[in-house]
């Protein structure tokens, strides 16, 4: 699943690319915990909600972390891998292969290895090359690499090349999932 981003410059063009899974577990475990704190409230079971919410809101950030923020982004300067808890940004001039296993693996130029946590899902091909020769292996399973490829000529060249690439921590997911889960510990001593 691809998203295209449009900006005002030529500078915020770029393509998402996630799993759709993500989405659709993230929405029946939220409609699931909205039933369930909504009966308990019909019920007017206030201690049970207290009790309950914080533990679902950690599972929901959880599954966020998890299942959603995790993505690919293709702009013209690069590759964005957003993983778990850290986002590599690596301009086009460091990546020295696109190899696709069960998981995107991003070969830098200096022999280092990002292993992509959201790239979409591809299935294997059980099929041959068109001439009748076995798939190299690099190309076992296909979709995402010829994405990223095909992504990168639609946006074309930058107007401004990046030359270093970045890799930064989230503290968000962390820092919200630790606040959920103190919550919870508190209501339960609370009213435990």
């Amino acid at each position: 699943m691809s998203q295209r981003g449009r900006g005002a410059g030529r500078a915020d063009d770029q393509v998402v690319m996630r799993g759709a899974s993500g989405w659709w577990i993230s929405g029946a475990l939220a409609a699931l915990f909205v039933f369930m704190l909504a009966d308990a409230g019909i019920r007017s079971e206030w201690s049970t909600i207290l009790l309950a919410a914080p533990w679902m809101a950690a599972l929901l950030i959880l599954c966020w972390a998890l299942l959603i923020r995790p993505c690919l982004v293709v702009s013209p300067e690069g590759l964005t891998i957003v993983n778990v808890l850290r986002t590599h940004t690596l301009p086009w001039g460091e990546i020295a292969g696109l190899q696709v296993r069960y998981q995107l693996i991003v070969t830098r130029t200096h022999g280092a290895m990002v292993r992509a946590w959201g790239s979409p899902t591809v299935h294997p091909r059980r099929d041959q090359e068109t001439d009748g020769s076995p798939l190299p292996a690099g190309r076992r399973f296909v979709g995402v690499v010829e994405a990223i490829e095909q992504a990168r000529e639609e946006l074309g060249p930058p107007e401004h090349p990046r030359t270093e690439s970045a890799t930064t921590f989230a503290w968000a997911p962390v820092l919200a999932f630790s606040i959920a889960v103190a919550l919870g510990i508190l209501s339960a001593n609370l009213l435990g």
